[in-house]
């Protein structure tokens, strides 16, 4: 499988190439930079999650790509299961251009959000979110990293639905002009850099910054 790395260096080549303008990377959003309220909605996620800390100190990874007025995230298979269609339902995120497709990502393909090394647990995240079950358990703690990874998610699209950064979200399984975008990102197709900057523009979500 080709490295998340190598994918994300993949779509920068082509957005670059259709002239999309590079910035350095930067760190993902904090919860004292949003407003009460996009803290408040923050906090009811982490508790519905199953969060067990009063005050969690969350503190989600930088942008996958940065440009002038935008910032994409690509989203792998890691991405896509129970615990990202419980944040993709509620509001504000519902209303972001990706949550509809998304929401049928995460019903069709939540057996490759894996569970090796430490893609079903880590230490921070039973920190968050408490014990681990058995893999392939969902009762009790179930996974705590892949509620991290939706949390984090979900944090950046709230960022965004609060105008503090303008976001696109695009992922492996969306098909642009009639490609999946794996096999894109792969090498195994080939479609216009215009093509695939528009796709990415129609996903975009929040304040032009």
């Amino acid at each position: 499988m080709t490295k998340t790395g190598a994918r994300v260096t993949a779509l920068d080549r082509l957005l670059q190439g259709a002239g999309f303008p590079s910035r350095p990377a930067e760190r993902g959003p904090r919860l004292s930079e949003l407003a009460q309220a996009q803290r408040t909605a923050i906090g009811g996620l982490y508790r519905s999650l199953g969060g067990i800390l009063d005050e969690p100190e969350l503190r989600p990874g930088g942008w996958d790509l940065a440009y002038d007025g935008i910032r994409v995230e690509l989203d792998e298979e890691m991405h896509f299961n129970r615990y990202r269609a419980v944040t993709l339902g509620v509001d504000p995120i519902a209303s972001a251009p990706w949550a509809g497709a998304y929401d049928d990502y995460c019903r069709a393909h939540e057996r490759r959000s894996g569970t090796g090394g430490r893609r079903w647990s880590s230490p921070s995240a039973e920190r968050m979110f408490g014990a681990a079950a058995p893999q392939w358990t969902f009762e009790g703690g179930g996974a705590p990293r892949w509620k991290q990874r939706a949390l984090y998610d979900a944090m950046k699209d709230v960022a965004a639905a609060a105008g503090a950064i303008r976001l696109s979200r695009v992922s492996v399984y969306d098909v642009i002009d009639g490609v999946r975008l794996e096999d894109l990102l792969r090498g195994r197709a080939v479609v216009p850099p215009s093509v695939v900057r528009t796709f990415v523009e129609s996903r975009a979500f929040g304040v032009n910054r």
